[in-house]
């Protein structure tokens, strides 16, 4: 009897260790509550029903309440410390219950089902392993280990199905690492609900010049906020007609509002549409203009000349710009590029327009430069420089090339679902963001016209006014005129012997015409070069006895010669 005891208490033993070392998540959790439970039990059964549920209620009282009252009088503190804990505590519970029961319960069946299993060599049946679960209250991110021998490419094939079966709307796989990828499960989407305008910071971190390298634009579909690193980075914002470019500028604008007031960032606007976008908030504009093709041109390359002003004040001093009243951040913004690019009629002005933007594109990010450029056509005619731009966000396009063209080969297997946006949902694009592999879905902030007047009123444009030198173009010391000095004193400035000042070009009698180089010879001292002596032209004496006939050729070894 007591070895047979003794036997099961070591099975039992060897089970539980073996459970804890395969599932800890699972055993661990159910152990702690089960050991709180019979607790529960023993003291119920030894002091009574009533003792348990006064001690419970008294635990509650004694926790709830201190929080109760902090919530009511120290609202901002208890947002700031208790509600964070709060919704990571309710996160974590919500991860658990959906890893090891909804998903976990059911997940040999489901990959079953969807035909995601494969065989090895034993006949035994392989499926993907569920490792996590991450949830939120739109989507639950499954993390999978694959079989060896299966792909993740067999999990997108079967995704549909695979929604279908989980109760999903839509299903989405991304890679996370070899033999690993995420399966994305939407339950809804939580975009459907328009964003309002995310407020102006007024507080003390108003003018942090850190918040230009996370400008708070909207959401992502995780809840999360979408934030834009403008500092050091060209913008190009896709979308058709009606998708929402407003949503993203006009964002844009309202999170810079307390920079461009206080002049450490100016916003130099284009609006080819005739003012239809961007005259609302004119106000806000340091330059402006809307109507002259001509004074567009003038913009950019008044641009490109601040630029070039500011790299020389920057050269040996520093690789990169501060942000400051002196020397602000200059974002040139383009409401619709199209109209300034391809469909413009005037060939000289595109060129000098495309000439410029290459210019702001290649160099602006160090000295201070950005460039925010919308349109509707990505094409490369149309955006030329369309890889140079470093950040890039598609909203609603037509078709699936268009997103790879923006977005960059490979986007729309990733997710990138553009052309699927809905066309009452404004604001939702997709973009790249740093840390992740794959397009993220997110949605702009809406700001209303009264908003945008508001913003007019009370945000002007403050600062310098920026002006070009036109340094760049002056190779030389104002003083000092290469092309009227004497050889002289030119040979003194750049640091050789009068004697050695060759001209480019000879005009002498033995030089042919198109050949720039210098005669042979060493030069006189006189400082013209040396000529050859044009050679004697040469006769030829017929012999008495043969006879010539006027006008034959007559050859020999050396000559040919036509007698007259």
């Amino acid at each position: 009897m007591g070895k047979s005891l003794g036997l099961k208490l070591l099975v039992a033993i060897v089970w539980v260790t073996w459970s804890i070392l395969r599932r800890p998540g699972l055993v661990l959790p159910l152990a702690m509550l089960g050991g709180f439970t019979w607790a529960l039990v023993e003291l119920g059964k030894r002091e009574g029903w009533g003792f348990v549920a006064l001690v419970i209620v008294g635990c509650l009282i004694s926790l709830g309440a201190p929080l109760a009252a902090w919530w009511r009088f120290a609202s901002a503190s208890f947002a700031r410390f208790v509600a964070p804990v709060g919704r990571r505590a309710g996160r974590v519970a919500r991860n658990w219950l959906s890893r090891w029961f909804w998903y976990g319960l059911m997940w040999g069946f489901w990959m079953t089902r969807c035909g995601l299993t494969i065989k090895d060599r034993s006949g035994h049946t392989l499926a993907p392993r569920l490792i996590k679960v991450a949830s939120t209250p739109a989507m639950d991110r499954l993390l999978v280990r694959l079989p060896a021998g299966m792909a993740p490419s067999v999990l997108v094939d079967a995704d549909e199905t695979i929604a279908n079966a989980m109760r999903a709307s839509e299903a989405r796989v991304r890679s996370h690492k070899p033999g690993m990828c995420w399966l994305e499960l939407e339950k809804r989407n939580p975009l459907t609900k328009m964003i309002p305008a995310i407020p102006i910071p007024t507080d003390a971190t108003a003018l942090d010049v850190a918040r230009l390298d996370a400008v708070h634009l909207g959401y992502t579909d995780q809840l999360q906020p979408w934030t834009l690193k403008i500092r050091g980075n060209h913008v190009f914002v896709a979308g058709e007609t009606g998708s929402g470019k407003g949503s993203v500028i006009w964002s844009l604008i309202r999170a810079l509002a307390p920079f461009v007031k206080a002049g450490l960032v100016q916003f130099w606007a284009i609006d080819p549409k005739g003012g239809m976008e961007l005259e609302f908030g004119r106000d806000m504009f340091k330059r402006y203009e809307r109507d002259n093709y001509e004074a567009m041109a003038k913009l950019f390359e008044d641009a490109v000349g601040v630029m070039d002003d500011r790299t020389i004040d920057l050269r040996g001093v520093a690789r990169s710009f501060t942000v400051s009243k002196e020397t602000p951040l200059v974002i040139v913004l383009v409401d619709e590029l199209a109209d300034v690019t391809e469909l413009n009629e005037d060939r000289q002005i595109q060129n000098r327009i495309e000439t410029a933007m290459g210019r702001l594109l290649t160099k602006g990010r160090a000295p201070g430069f950005s460039v925010v450029a919308c349109s509707q056509i990505v094409t490369k005619d149309v955006v030329r420089w369309r890889d140079l731009f470093t950040i890039k966000i598609a909203l609603r396009l037509q078709t699936d090339d268009q997103v790879d063209m923006t977005l960059g080969d490979g986007a729309h297997a990733a997710g990138a679902y553009c052309e699927a946006i809905p066309e009452d949902l404004r604001g939702i694009a997709y973009v790249r963001l740093e840390g992740h592999a794959q397009p993220v879905r997110v949605r702009a902030a809406y700001v209303t016209d009264e908003e945008i007047q508001d913003m007019n009123k009370h945000y002007p444009a403050g600062g310098i006014t920026l002006v070009p030198t036109g340094r760049r173009d002056q190779h030389t010391n104002d003083a000092t005129d290469t092309r009227t000095m004497e050889p002289v004193g030119l040979s003194n400035l750049i640091g050789l012997a009068e004697s050695d000042m060759v001209p480019a070009v000879a005009t002498t009698k033995n030089t042919r015409p198109g050949d720039n180089r210098p005669p042979r010879g060493p030069s006189t001292p006189g400082g013209a070069p040396r000529t050859r002596k044009p050679r004697k032209p040469r006769t030829r004496h017929a012999d008495a006895s043969s006879e010539v006939v006027a006008g034959e050729i007559v050859s020999s070894t050396t000559d040919a010669e036509v007698l007259s």
